[in-house]
């Protein structure tokens, strides 16, 4: 695993490794949302805060994780402004936590301790709060989570099924 931007996997990886996690079940999802979570990891790539996390094999990317400190004066864009208009009051818990922007396991290695593995290296690295969002529906994701001590604090901004995202924190 590797961690910090630097040696950080390109965003053209990212967006293969997402577009082939999220085709089949579960998530069900287009094209367009990988080539929308890699734009989003490639602009925020420069940041010199951004975590990242990653996993190989045979030199391709099986696993991968990042997120950056987390601070509302930075969030002006429409998706900031709607996530905390929806958390309203629960809002001011994601003020200097730690987001978890995107995890991600190719699907040929579910179940093997990737994510759970990917997820505790970045935290170890943070040491402080952190919150992420991911859909609120019975989802091997959202089984990892709750496994892992996270908890349910309100619905920010619509996932890409349409519905509004759930967003957990992780005290």
């Amino acid at each position: 695993m590797t961690q910090g931007s630097e040696g950080a996997p390109a965003a053209a990886e990212v967006e293969q490794l997402y577009r082939e996690a999220s085709r089949g079940a579960p998530l069900g999802e287009p094209p367009e949302v990988a080539a929308v979570f890699a734009a989003l990891y490639g602009a925020l790539l420069p940041r010199p805060d951004l975590l990242t996390t990653s996993l190989r094999a045979d030199g391709r990317l099986v696993g991968f994780a990042y997120g950056h400190p987390w601070h509302w004066p930075e969030q002006s864009d429409p998706w900031g402004r709607q996530l905390r208009t929806r958390l309203d009051v629960a809002a001011d818990l994601l003020e200097g936590s730690f987001a978890v922007c995107l995890l991600v396991v190719d699907p040929s290695r579910r179940r093997q301790g990737l994510g759970a593995a990917l997820l505790d290296t970045l935290l170890a690295e943070t040491r402080e709060r952190a919150w992420l969002m991911t859909r609120d529906e019975p989802t091997p994701a959202l089984a990892l989570y709750e496994q892992r001590g996270w908890r349910r604090i309100g619905h920010g901004p619509d996932a890409p099924n349409g519905r509004p995202g759930l967003v957990l924190l992780h005290d």
